[in-house]
Parts: C-alpha cells; structure tokens; sequence
C-alpha cells in the first residue's frame, strides 16, 4: 500500500470514528470509542519524521493531521461536558441552590438584631455591605432560578400559517438564553431557528391538520431541545 493510500484509509478511519462519537454524545452508544481515536492517533505518529517528496502526498498528510487534531479537541472537551452532565444534572444543581437560598433566608429571618452599634463604628460599614451584597446575591440567584423555571413551563402557540413573529421572536430567545445556560455557546441565528421551527408546523399541520402548534423548551444532560404538538383548533 502506498503512502498515499494508506493516508486516504486513515481519513475514511476518521469519518467512521466520527459517527461513533456522534452516536456516543447523542445517547445511542452507551461508551465512547476512545480506543479507536488512540489507536488513529497512533496511526498517524508513524508518519511524524518520514521525509514526504511528492507534495500531494503532502498535502494530504497535513490535511488528514489537522481534521484529526481538530475533532479530536471537539471530541475532548464534549466528553468532559458530558460526563460532567452526568455527575450534576442541571434540575438537580437547580434544586440544591434554590434550597440553600431558602435557607438561607430563614436563617437572616430568624436571627435576633444585634447590638447598636455609632454611626462612625468601623464594623458598622462592612457589616452593612456585606449584608447587601449578600442580599442582593441571593435575589439575583432567586431571579435567575425563577426565570429558568417559567422558560422550562412555558409554552409558546404559534400557527403554520404566519401572523406569530412577535411569538416566535419570544420563542428564540427563550430558547437562547435556556442554551446559554446549560453552556451551549454555539451560534444559533434567528432566520436558522425560524426556518426549522416552520418545520416542524409543516409536519405538524400535514399529519393533523392543526390550526396551532405548541412549542416547549426542555433541557436535560445540559443539552437543550424543543418539542412541539398539535394545539388544537384555536
């Protein structure tokens, strides 16, 4: 086997593994292939020092090394994601902050003031600050659970047959903001979002014949998806 076909094996190789990781992060495959990208990777470091003359073979070698390296990174780092999802799930991590707050604002309820203390006492500034800020922390936090709960009940009626912008501009940016916060940085613009929510309405409205479709926002594993059924008549 040539250089050159042996570099054209290795990156059939790679498309393969990808699929096996895309089945493996969408929830399919229950174990990640790493023994498979180790054992591309090695694949691959037999070439490393190896005088390459023919200048396709080159250039194929430098484009077979950077598709590797560059999934191999994305592959890294969606494992770590996932399997941090894993260990804390979002609802969870949810339910835990939103009961420390609560207790904690049992315990500043229940607590007995203190001692007057001079208006120009050292200790009456910070203690004040530090009570503010603690305060304000606790709201925001509060603010911020309560936000993700209404996104996560809430559901958005849009027709198939058009009139709902201001509907489905509120839908995108729900569904943004539910993406940011379970660490999806990925580009997601509204004309994409528009076009694969008319989608699914088209397949709605075709098997149902439905006048309405109602969309969810639902988030678990850290991935965030949207689901929609007939609304009905209305």
């Amino acid at each position: 086997m040539t250089t050159e076909e042996e570099l054209k094996a290795i990156d059939y190789e790679i498309k393969r593994l990808k699929v096996q990781y895309d089945l493996y992060f969408s929830g399919t495959q229950a174990r990640a292939p790493h023994d498979l990208r180790e054992a591309l990777g090695r694949k691959l470091n037999r070439f490393q020092g190896v005088s390459l003359t023919n200048m396709a073979e080159r250039f194929l070698y430098n484009a077979v090394v950077n598709k590797f390296n560059t999934l191999q990174e994305l592959w890294i780092k969606m494992t770590r994601i996932k399997e941090e999802g894993a260990r804390a799930h979002p609802l969870a991590v949810r339910a835990a902050q939103r009961k420390a707050m609560m207790d904690k604002a049992a315990d500043r309820g229940a607590a007995k003031p203190g001692p007057s203390r001079p208006a120009g006492s050292p200790a009456a500034a910070p203690a004040a600050g530090a009570a503010s800020s603690g305060a304000q922390a606790a709201a925001t936090a509060q603010a911020a659970a309560a936000k993700a709960d209404a996104a996560h009940s809430a559901a958005w009626r849009l027709r198939p047959a058009g009139g709902d912008d201001p509907g489905l501009r509120s839908l995108y940016e729900s569904f943004i903001a539910a993406r940011k916060g379970a660490g999806e940085t990925r580009p997601l613009g509204f004309d994409a979002f528009a076009r694969e929510v008319a989608r699914h309405m088209a397949t709605l409205k075709a098997k149902s014949d439905c006048e309405a479709v109602e969309f969810k926002i639902y988030s678990r594993d850290n991935k965030v998806t949207l689901k929609a059924r007939p609304a009905g008549k209305g």
